[in-house]
């Protein structure tokens, strides 16, 4: 009996024990598995954005539609996967910023416009504050912002820093650094729900350690994730130690930034690293754009269905354009076109947004293929292509440094025409291109002077008569030769026709382009009539031994 009651009571403390380390060990488990709350407060004074709730929201809200408004991108917002955007303060570079992030919206939507299909959002940022190397990663779990507060994807950064040396967490990098602050209101303006993975880019030894980080990030990209790339583009003056040209200096400050540029759409990180090393180019985020150069080449965001990105451009001015382009707070798009005096240029700094979509330029619509900036900027190209005639031969300015900031939509290869009015819509010289094997923008350089000066049935533009004139560019599709006039739709279709002679050679041709017939309310018939006279033939001639040809366009109007 005795031996019974040793044995229960031997029984009994295995099973407390049994009991107290389940207990333990579940208490252990669910330690390690609740993080302690670390909240980063945002820093930055009330000169970055503004610091009240409601009025940066209203401020945020503004800069998106104005963006809409002035530098519309049709992009489908589910295809974008990847940004670069300034980080100035908002009063700065908020515009160009915004100029990206609306394209992120749902513009079907009625009233919330946000994005519903983007879940995480990692920010690749430059340290303006430490030098390190590697790759930082936050210490906190919470960003605390002026609109709400953010959570960080702590499992991913977790894992991060498990599987490669080159991310640590090193606090003081994140403390000041405005490079991820800045761009937090406007993800929270134009995302419904996400966590974030802010990521500061410290120094990077060899071009090696790009491609092994970018196959770190790589495994925590899914078809939800956005890349956003936060960074300035050439800081030009004595504050930045850096001023190698003194003539026509925005101009200069445009070509770097526009070399740098086409690297970057060209998806080369070897192109890139080059024109740094070759210009000196000032770029403070030319890091994280290293790191996203190094996804890109590793098709990161490619499958089979959607292809590799394409990327477009939505934005570009510098700090020297705000001042003129600010009026009682309201910024006026239009100014930061304007020609800004060498004297007027001291400190500058660049700013660029652009965004990495799968949807093609082939796939879209003409007119489409353009962005709002784009078109703006060739607008703006055939009137001062104009005007820099009229200076003296030593004062003009070089067509490499005339041409707009080269981006993908203007270097397709497509017809234009240049046409100048005079106010009362009185045609003052129209030439152009049918077809042209040069880039879009070299094709209305060259077209705005044939249209000032070559049009034989025009006197050549004077300067006086300069300040008078409109501009309209004219973007053609390939013309196709049609069997019956009965095809050609009036408004839709520019014409050719050429009239044919012995074994089919041609005589002479002449051209309309789609809005000639709509403008002067032609019909067909009389349509054809005009052609014919213009090809130098009675105006019946349309109706035997003739060739047509119809294409496509859409304007462009200063």
């Amino acid at each position: 009996m005795l031996l019974n009651r040793i044995k229960t009571f031997l029984l009994i403390v295995m099973l407390l024990f049994t009991t107290l380390c389940t207990i333990s060990c579940s208490k252990a488990k669910k330690s390690k598995r609740a993080k302690p709350t670390i909240v980063h407060t945002s820093q930055l004074p009330a000169g970055w954005y503004t610091q009240d709730k409601q009025q940066l929201s209203q401020e945020i809200d503004l800069y998106l539609a104005s963006a809409k408004k002035g530098f519309d991108v049709p992009v489908d917002p589910i295809t974008i996967k990847a940004l670069i955007v300034p980080h100035a303060g908002h009063y700065y570079s908020g515009l160009c910023a915004a100029s990206a992030y609306q394209t992120l919206q749902n513009q079907n939507a009625i009233q919330d416009r946000k994005n519903q299909h983007i879940n995480r959002v990692i920010i690749l940022a430059p340290s303006h504050t430490h030098f390190f190397n590697g790759i930082s990663l936050p210490y906190y779990t919470t960003y605390r912002t002026v609109l709400g507060d953010l959570n960080v994807d702590t499992e991913i950064v977790t894992s991060l820093g498990k599987q490669c040396q080159l991310f640590k967490q090193f606090e003081e990098a994140h403390m000041q650094e405005h490079a991820i602050e800045v761009q937090l209101p406007f993800l929270q303006k134009t995302i419904a729900d996400f966590k974030i993975i802010p990521l500061i880019v410290g120094h990077i030894k060899d071009i090696t350690e790009y491609y092994e980080i970018a196959e770190q990030i790589k495994k925590i990209i899914t078809d939800q994730t956005l890349v956003v790339v936060s960074s300035d583009f050439v800081h030009y003056g004595k504050n930045y130690d850096f001023a190698p040209f003194n003539k026509n200096i925005l101009q200069n400050i445009r070509f770097l930034d526009s070399l740098a540029v086409q690297a970057i759409t060209a998806q080369s990180l070897n192109l890139f690293n080059n024109v740094l090393l070759e210009t000196n180019a000032t770029i403070c985020g030319r890091e994280p754009i290293k790191v996203l150069l190094a996804l890109l080449e590793s098709k990161t965001f490619g499958d089979q269905a959607s292809g590799d990105l394409e990327a477009k451009l939505a934005c570009y001015y510098t700090s020297a354009h705000i001042p003129g382009a600010r009026q009682n707070n309201i910024l006026n798009s239009n100014a930061l076109f304007d020609t800004i005096p060498d004297d007027a240029v001291n400190n500058c700094v660049s700013y660029v947004s652009l965004l990495f979509t799968h949807q093609h330029l082939i796939s879209q619509k003409k007119e489409d293929r353009l962005t709002g900036y784009e078109k703006k900027e060739l607008i703006k190209l055939a009137r001062t292509t104009v005007q820099n005639e009229f200076q003296e031969p030593t004062e003009r300015i070089p067509d490499h440094l005339l041409a707009p900031l080269v981006s993908p939509g203007i270097e397709q290869k497509s017809g234009a025409f240049v046409t100048i009015n005079l106010p009362s819509n009185n045609l003052r010289g129209c030439i152009g291109r049918i077809i042209s094997n040069d880039p879009l923008y070299k094709t209305v350089i060259s077209m705005s002077k044939a249209a000032a000066f070559n049009d034989t049935r025009f006197s050549p533009v004077t300067k006086d008569e300069l300040k008078d004139l409109v501009f309209d560019i004219t973007v053609l599709s390939k013309p196709e030769r049609i069997a019956s006039v009965d095809d050609i739709k009036i408004g839709k279709h520019g014409i050719i026709l050429t009239k044919l002679g012995l074994n089919n050679h041609p005589l002479g041709a002449a051209v309309f382009l789609p809005q000639v017939p709509v403008e002067n309310r032609w019909n067909l018939e009389t349509t054809l009539e005009y052609l014919s006279e213009k090809a130098g033939f009675d105006k019946k001639a349309w109706q035997t031994d003739c060739a047509f040809e119809v294409f496509e366009g859409f304007e462009i109007k200063e």
